[in-house]
């Protein structure tokens, strides 16, 4: 039957075939892609925790920009957790027990283009004597893709900036609200309140008069959208597309009220630097 699934029910007596195994087997997948497609619907991997490329954070660029030693000849990325999909379908939990390091594609060194980007290799396990046994061994492969060639069977960790010094990290993660890339959005969030407050009566929505003739009306507007982000950003794990969403909301209510503050907001997303999913914010498009 099309419309059913078999689930394993232990009874005693009961025989143990194939398709038991396989039941106990498909179990994993069915709940690992469910909760991902939920989270993310159409992704076929996002990080979990860690596997941040090494580097310290900046507040340029879009969030999560992160600025490797420029005088390191290899990439390092850290410990952390993935939902990634392999080539036949399954959906698995990836754990990166230990950091792992990458050379730099050309001899610029962290000033090269391109993504860094995870992808799963998945082998049959072996036991002495070469022989084949029911389970298999999952581990993570680290490569550099060039730009234009990133697609989706891929798990981008990092891809780079045109000022040849960063790369953008946020692009398929989960973040829990402590992240410091977080944490640096949160402070850039605070700017831009203080700008809502400080701007002068001006841009088309205030020439239109779509919100009356009281400038204050306007700022209270701009001003309860930030705080209403910032508080959801405080309070909860988001993914990238939640951020990117919310993001996005919050650039539309500050583009009919206070246009200076929307216009901020965008620069300070990195939405002009046409990389990574914050790119579409304010209408852009994303540079692959």
């Amino acid at each position: 039957m099309k419309n059913a699934d078999y689930v394993f029910h232990p009874v005693d007596g009961a025989i143990l075939d194939l398709e038991s195994l396989q039941a106990i087997s498909s179990a994993e997948n069915r709940l690992l892609g469910t909760w991902l497609q939920g989270a993310w619907p159409g992704t076929s991997g996002i990080v979990l925790e860690g596997l941040d490329l090494d580097g310290e954070w900046t507040s340029e660029g879009p969030p999560g920009t992160r600025r490797p030693d420029t005088r390191s000849e290899t990439a390092i990325v850290m410990p952390g957790k993935a939902l990634v999909t392999g080539r036949n379908g399954r959906v698995y939990l990836l754990r990166l027990q230990e950091e792992l390091q990458i050379d730099w594609p050309t001899k610029a060194g962290s000033a090269s283009r391109g993504h860094l980007a995870l992808v799963p290799r998945v082998e049959d396990a072996q036991v002495a004597g070469g022989i084949t046994v029911a389970r298999e061994r999952v581990s993570a492969q680290l490569g550099f893709v060039k730009p234009n060639q990133l697609d989706d069977t891929l798990l981008p960790i990092a891809s780079s900036l045109n000022n040849s010094k960063d790369w953008v990290t946020d692009i398929r993660r989960l973040y829990q609200p402590e992240h410091p890339a977080v944490r640096n959005l949160l402070k850039q969030f605070e700017k831009i309140e203080v700008t809502v407050w400080r701007a002068e009566p001006e841009g088309s929505v205030w020439d239109r008069s779509v919100l009356g003739r009281n400038w204050v009306r306007y700022q209270t507007v701009a001003a309860s959208c930030v705080q209403s982000a910032r508080m959801v950003m405080q309070t909860r794990a988001m993914t990238t597309l939640d951020r990117v969403r919310l993001v996005r909301a919050t650039f539309t209510q500050l583009n009919n009220s206070v246009e200076v503050a929307a216009n901020e907001l965008l620069q300070m997303v990195g939405a002009n630097e046409g990389v990574g999913p914050y790119a579409t914010i304010g209408g852009g498009e994303p540079r692959s």
